[in-house]
């Protein structure tokens, strides 16, 4: 296949499809992609050794003989706290909050789900009632109004007031966490 040359080139000798390269364009064209090559991947060529690549292998970490067990001195001693558990707790009846039943429930929401051992089944803030299960008994905390403030109390399922076992109990702890 032979190249037509351009109809506006065919003064100046050059044609848009060159069917063979001059030999000297070929060595040009290897020349150029061989220097390419060679300035893209050849920069570990003329960096130096940093040391690192020959370091030996280090040995392992010893521990100093003092410092090998914990320290038990006075000083690293935690305090005692004074505990909230259930075993530590005064049983209590029925006690009052200085604080709007609506704000008492929600208080004394927060503090029996802080209670370890309370798990609360069910909530009604309109009756003011948690249905609570603590050391294997099931029960009510009801938070009534009273006066100025509002009644914490226990009850049984079927609404009599508690005053001994778990309730009282679990009323005594609330006394103490909300005060």
């Amino acid at each position: 296949m032979r190249a037509v040359p351009h109809p506006y080139l065919r003064n100046f000798g050059v044609s848009l499809f060159m069917s063979s390269p001059s030999k000297n364009a070929r060595w040009l064209i290897l020349a150029l992609a061989s220097t390419a090559l060679l300035a893209t991947s050849g920069c570990s060529l003329f960096r130096g050794k940093t040391g690192y690549e020959l370091s030996p292998e280090s040995r392992p970490l010893e521990i100093p003989p003092d410092l090998d067990a914990p320290a038990n001195g006075e000083g690293l001693q935690v305090p005692a706290v004074a505990s909230t558990s259930a075993a530590k707790a005064a049983p209590a009846q029925a006690f009052t909050l200085s604080d709007t039943p609506a704000s008492a429930f929600g208080r004394v929401g927060i503090a029996l789900e802080r209670i370890e051992g309370v798990s609360i089944s069910e909530r009604s803030q309109l009756l003011g009632v948690y249905t609570v299960a603590y050391e294997d008994e099931t029960f009510l905390v009801r938070i009534s109004p009273e006066g100025q403030g509002a009644r914490i109390a226990a009850a049984s399922t079927d609404g009599r007031e508690l005053d001994s076992g778990a309730g009282a109990k679990l009323l005594g702890l609330l006394r103490q966490r909300l005060g």
